[in-house]
């Protein structure tokens, strides 16, 4: 699971840029930051459900741009 969540850190970082250079979706998506990890992700919702580190730190981060 280590394996997978460093490359879902990669993927995020370039679907951030594709989200921020086209228009995917009628509604916003949310640009999430994880301090502990230093990563990004794009969630649908502004609620926080941490990817990087499953039920031990669900909610840890926060929404740091909403793409529109």
């Amino acid at each position: 699971l280590k394996s997978e969540r460093e490359h879902f850190a990669g993927l995020s970082t370039s679907m951030i840029a594709l989200a921020k250079a086209s228009k995917l979706s009628a509604e916003p998506v949310y640009q999430m930051y994880c301090p502990m990890k230093k990563s990004n992700w794009l969630s649908s919702e502004k609620a926080v459900k941490n990817p990087y580190y499953g039920s031990a730190m669900l909610t840890c981060g926060n929404v740091v741009e909403t793409i529109k």
